[in-house]
Order: structure tokens, then sequence, then C-alpha cells
């Protein structure tokens, strides 16, 4: 509905993000792609806020599950309008564990992953050039 659930904090030092405690995430972004005059075909999903931000300055719709994703964004992804997901979870062994459970959760879409660069960590440091670029694996 647009209203503001809780508001998340981020260490510069650790990297790591701070959450209300008992706060229940629900897929960040959501709401914005609902105010488009009409929704897209796909979606990128990424762990993170900043990542998901990054993807639609870079001109690509995307969300965050600010996580590894639970049940509560499950069903909100099942039901999105959207035809096809693009998995973009952080390219290290919590985001391989995203993308199975991801995989594993989502009915009746496509569902695709970028293979990021090896020394990249997460769409954020990509440059636009290097997103432009990612090759999408099936």
């Amino acid at each position: 509905t647009g209203q503001c659930l809780f508001v998340a904090r981020r260490s510069v030092v650790t990297k790591f993000f701070h959450y209300p405690s008992g706060a229940k995430k629900p897929v960040y972004g959501l709401y914005e792609l609902s105010q488009l005059i009409s929704y897209p075909r796909e979606v990128i999903i990424c762990e993170s806020m900043l990542d998901a931000l990054t993807c639609w300055v870079y001109g690509s719709y995307a969300v965050a599950l600010n996580g590894l994703g639970n049940d509560l964004q499950f069903m909100q992804l099942n039901k999105m309008p959207c035809r096809k997901f693009i998995l973009a979870t952080d390219n290290d062994d919590a985001g391989y564990r995203a993308r199975v459970r991801i995989k594993s959760h989502i009915r009746n879409k496509i569902v695709t992953e970028y293979e990021l660069p090896r020394a990249k960590k997460d769409i954020n440091d990509l440059t636009l050039e290097e997103f432009i670029h990612l090759r999408e694996i099936f």
C-alpha cells in the first residue's frame, strides 16, 4: 500500500543490514512496480535493496528479498503478474542458497539467473557496462 513498514540500517564498516526486531520483510520494490503504467514482463530478484536500486538506475526492474527469502516473499513473488524472473543474488554461498530456495518456491514463471563475473560479489559492484553485458543462464 506504499506505507513505511520499518526502517533498515546498514553498517558502513561491516556492510551488514540491521532490521527492527520482529520485522516481517516483504519483497522490497513490489509497491513501486505496482505503480507502473504496465507491469514489466521480467523482473530481477536481488538479495539487497542496494542491488535492486542499482538495477533500477541501470534501467531494469528489480525487487529485493533482503535476505534469502521467506514464506511471505515467496507468496508475493508468485502473485506478481510478470512472466519471468532473473535471479541476481550475491556471488557467494548465501547467494547460491538463495537461488536454490527461490527456484524451489516459484511456480508458473520462467526463472533464469545472471552469471556474475567471478571478481564481483553482487550487482552493486558492477559498472553499467558490466551490467549490460551480464550473461543470462537457464
